[in-house]
């Protein structure tokens, strides 16, 4: 299966009928459906999907979107489900399972999930984001800033990754009895949860509940760039969970570009792509129609 992610046009389309008609006339009948709709615009989305045609590949957590969240943070980090605060923890349990009702309801079988991050004193990613687009990594300056965040997210995170474990006792239980599957990403940030290490611990402790491996190409190839984790050391380590693949391109390290228009190689990932996989094109604006069918095209 070969979808695509609402995030590409449902922030440039408010009508939600005009958002879908466009999906189907770049080529597409599968949808992700992403994190940005309210339970309004979301109520719409599904009376609309089967009168048009539209399979629903994967749902993104959060879906709907909290109505109540104050705190200035990306949608998919409103809530944590890493929070060593248990009410926001509470929080992103019960969310979580509103998106895992949300996949039920259109027949899903996968919900892809953020777990969480490690929360630091210091905004080491920015640094080190700062040095690399600046042609810096590599330098001494750079590998001591990494050194510092390797070593104060590894001193801090075990409180964090312990409520991720509490807070996804509770939803895979909760999605076992709907049948819907867990997918836990590859993250972008290098503080956030999991990294390589933790991706491993998660999955083999949770593999028989139905927890499985997302892994998102734009992200593991900022890790790979950024020196934290090799891109391919997760398909290789992960194969045996993986279940679903988000593609997008990038340059540099911006990434959500559409598929072929940056700078990654995707020869490189071609020998872990199974026809059986669900293949989720995650493309953000400003990526073009042309683009989209483009890169539809050469993954089919």
């Amino acid at each position: 299966m070969l979808a695509i992610s609402t995030a590409w046009n449902s922030t440039t389309r408010a009508n939600i009928q005009e958002m879908l008609l466009e999906i189907k006339e770049v080529g597409f009948n599968a949808i992700e459906i992403g994190y940005n709709f309210s339970s309004e615009r979301l109520k719409e989305l599904i009376s609309l999907i089967s009168a048009m045609d539209i399979r629903v590949a994967s749902v993104h957590n959060f879906c709907p979107l909290p109505s109540e969240c104050a705190l200035n943070r990306f949608p998919t980090d409103c809530y944590r489900l890493s929070s060593t605060d248990e009410t926001e923890r509470r929080k992103a349990v019960e969310y979580t399972k509103r998106t895992i009702d949300t996949a039920r309801r259109v027949s899903c079988g996968f919900v892809v999930m953020h777990a969480g991050t490690v929360e630091l004193n210091s905004d080491y990613a920015k640094t080190l984001i700062r040095l690399y687009n600046e042609g810096k990594r590599g330098s001494p300056e750079y590998l001591q800033i990494k050194q510092e965040f390797l070593a104060a997210r590894r001193a801090k995170r075990e409180p964090y990754l312990k409520s991720v474990v509490a807070s996804l006792k509770e939803v895979l239980a909760y999605a076992g009895s709907t049948g819907v599957k867990i997918g836990l990403e590859t993250r972008y940030y290098p503080q956030e949860i999991p990294n390589i290490e933790e991706t491993e611990y998660l999955l083999n402790l949770f593999k028989d509940k139905g927890l499985v491996y997302w892994h998102d190409i734009g992200h593991a190839e900022v890790n790979e760039r950024l020196g934290i984790a090799a891109h391919n050391d997760y398909l290789k380590k992960f194969a045996e969970y993986l279940q679903g693949i988000h593609f997008h391109d990038l340059r540099g390290i911006d990434d959500h570009l559409a598929p072929f228009v940056g700078d990654f190689d995707f020869s490189k990932i071609a020998p872990y792509i199974q026809n059986n996989l669900i293949k989720v094109i995650e493309a953000h604006p400003p990526a073009t129609r042309r683009q989209i069918k483009e890169a539809a095209r050469r993954l089919q």
